[in-house]
């Protein structure tokens, strides 16, 4: 659940709130198989899960949060859309009449692909090969040569 702790971590150093009043977890996780071999391993499948943010003595406006959750999606979430993942929603709570704090939950849904990497020693077995989960890296050249019929091209 990386977008959890990403989104946590990024909302934590903004300071709305000290960070012993910001509750965050997961919940309706949802794992969708498709056992795929691409360059970056074995996908093995999607985890859809919703994440909660809860913000306890709350003293600042909503929107700010609502902006900051916003931009940061747009950043680091961009392909929400290829999961038609539904826009986040703010429930927001006075915590006394007259009072300027509030008690503020920040709910939305991420979509997180999960990968297996080829491992002599793996614990999982899928393909007649044995796998980790772990993360990988992905190695892209960024140069290189073509070489036709024996021949370096110009």
């Amino acid at each position: 659940m990386n977008q959890l702790k990403a989104l946590t971590t990024y909302l934590l150093e903004r300071q709305l709130v000290p960070a012993e009043q910001l509750h965050a977890w997961a919940q309706q996780l949802d794992l969708q198989l498709t056992w795929t071999q691409t360059e970056l391993g074995l996908h093995m499948g999607n985890l859809r899960y919703r994440a909660l943010f809860d913000l306890d003595d709350f003293n600042d406006h909503p929107g700010r949060l609502m902006a900051l959750a916003g931009s940061w999606l747009e950043a680091k979430d961009p392909g929400r859309h290829l999961f038609a993942l539904p826009a986040p929603t703010l429930t927001v709570k006075q915590k006394a009449p007259g009072s300027d704090l509030l008690d503020v939950s920040l709910a939305l849904e991420f979509v997180e692909p999960l990968y297996l990497t080829e491992d002599a020693a793996g614990e999982i077995e899928v393909f007649g090969k044995t796998w980790s989960f772990q993360h990988h890296d992905l190695w892209i050249a960024e140069q290189g040569d073509v070489v036709v019929q024996g021949s370096p091209l110009p």
